[in-house]
């Protein structure tokens, strides 16, 4: 099964898989950090429970 993440996601979730924090990964990424949890989340549904 191929999962396309967007370009934004696909930085996200590499800090995520590097242990940085939400707040981090916002600052990084110039976003808030709600919209940083946000596209995790994103990340999460997209790649489901077997892929994380």
């Amino acid at each position: 099964m191929t999962v396309l993440l967007t370009e934004t996601e696909l930085k996200v979730a590499e800090l995520a898989a590097d242990a940085t924090a939400i707040e981090a990964i916002a600052e990084k990424l110039g976003i808030a950090a709600g919209d940083a949890a946000g596209l995790l989340e994103t990340v999460y549904r997209k790649l489901g429970p077997g892929e994380r």
